[in-house]
């Protein structure tokens, strides 16, 4: 991130600038090395340029990337190669600039001193708190090969999880976008060539042809003002669900609209099960393993439903308490949660449960495309039908009058 600075330095002068860092926190460190007294640290926003837009494109490391490093990473370490010198290596062959940046920055904590985790933990963007858990807890239990090959394995199969849900919701999106885009060419183009053939014939329009013309007249008058309006409705929406009430508002349709319910529940069980599984199997206490799933839930209402367990746990109680009678929660989660409690064996029930629900996804994901396609031809016909009805019944008018 870009920040922009004010401050005063040793000599007593203003001084103002950028710097990049993590965070805003990072960036205040980075200013005091240079013995500033800083005044203000405020973050710069690049949103709406095409630098900012490229820049924010070139500082984001893709799935496939952390997967090589992991494995390439274990392999390394499994050779007998020091860490210090498998990251250089990774260094040298990755072709992203930014990773690359990023690679020799932990090389170089790692050789003064610092823990590999410690190292990672300073780039949360491209290293999850869940990433660097597990790291940890390779490094305390001198495992840390297996560690980087369980990362890479998960990583990729939570990638492919989450892309199977992404490409369930895009198609109906593609195609109802498609049609929004046909429908406003439509109005701007050609209902109003009609209206001047409705005109000359001074022609007493059924209602529905006159909301299509009034619809198209505003379109064409106020074109900037329609196009400012999506717009703005578009960014409404997208800072609305960054907030906390937004996001969950929107997690709870996402939980509650059918025919998605079912699919987002089976999707964040699964992602439940599988984080706290390899958490606890990789050695993190119980307590840091709820908080950690929490974190990375990815919806509000299980972040809090995950939240509630640990505060449980602390006091003594059971995992599973929170999770059952829970809506959002099915029942043979609760009851294998119970289950692994008293058998003492967690990790491997969970780890069950996940490739259970993860295979549920799959066909769910099947289902719903089989559901959507029908009653999006339902949906787009009636609407093509009321469109074209709209334009026909004026016409055939015109031709009974002659």
């Amino acid at each position: 991130m870009k920040f922009k600075y004010k401050a005063i330095n040793k000599e007593g002068e203003g001084q103002s600038g950028k710097i990049e860092a993590v965070n805003q926190e990072k960036a205040i460190e980075l200013l005091q090395k240079y013995e500033l007294l800083i005044i203000s640290v405020e973050a710069s926003s690049e949103l709406f340029s095409l630098s900012g837009i490229m820049n924010k494109i070139r500082r984001r490391v893709g799935v496939k990337k952390i997967v090589m490093f992991s494995k390439e990473l274990s392999i390394l370490i499994s050779s007998g190669v020091s860490l210090v010198e498998a990251l250089r290596i990774q260094y040298e062959q990755e072709d992203s600039q930014f990773f690359r940046e990023q690679i020799t920055a932990v090389a170089d904590m790692v050789e003064d001193g610092a823990t590999f985790s410690e190292a990672l933990s300073r780039f949360p963007e491209t290293f999850s708190d869940f990433y660097v858990n597990i790291v940890k807890s390779g490094e305390v239990s001198g495992k840390m090969q297996e560690a980087l090959l369980h990362l890479a394995d998960y990583v990729e199969k939570s990638y492919l999880l989450g892309a199977k849900v992404k490409n369930a919701m895009l198609y109906p999106c593609v195609i109802l976008a498609g049609f929004s885009l046909v429908g406003v060419g439509m109005m701007v183009f050609v209902v109003p060539q009609l209206v001047g053939i409705f005109e000359e014939n001074k022609m007493d329009l059924p209602l529905p042809t006159k909301i299509l013309i009034a619809v198209s007249n505003f379109m064409v008058d106020y074109f900037i003002v329609f196009v400012g309006l999506i717009i703005f409705f578009i960014f409404f929406v997208k800072r609305w669900i960054k907030t906390p009430s937004g996001k969950r508002k929107v997690d709870v349709i996402l939980l509650s609209l059918p025919p998605f319910n079912d699919l987002f529940k089976k999707f964040y069980l699964a992602r439940f099960a599988d984080n706290l599984s390899m958490l606890i199997g990789s050695g993190v206490n119980i307590v840091s393993a709820l908080k950690i799933s929490g974190d990375v839930a990815g919806n509000e209402i299980y972040r809090r439903l995950i939240y509630s367990s640990m505060e449980d746990v602390k006091t003594g109680g059971s995992i599973a308490y929170a999770f059952e009678n829970n809506k959002y929660v099915v029942p043979m989660v609760a009851k294998m949660l119970k289950i692994g409690e008293k058998t003492g064996k967690i990790d491997a029930v969970l780890k069950d449960v996940a490739e259970f629900y993860t295979k549920e996804v799959d066909i769910a994901v099947d289902g719903l495309t089989a559901v959507i396609e029908p009653i999006l031809i339902f949906v787009l016909g009636g609407a093509v039908g009321l469109l074209v009805a709209a334009i026909i019944m004026p016409i055939y008018q015109m031709t009974e009058a002659f």
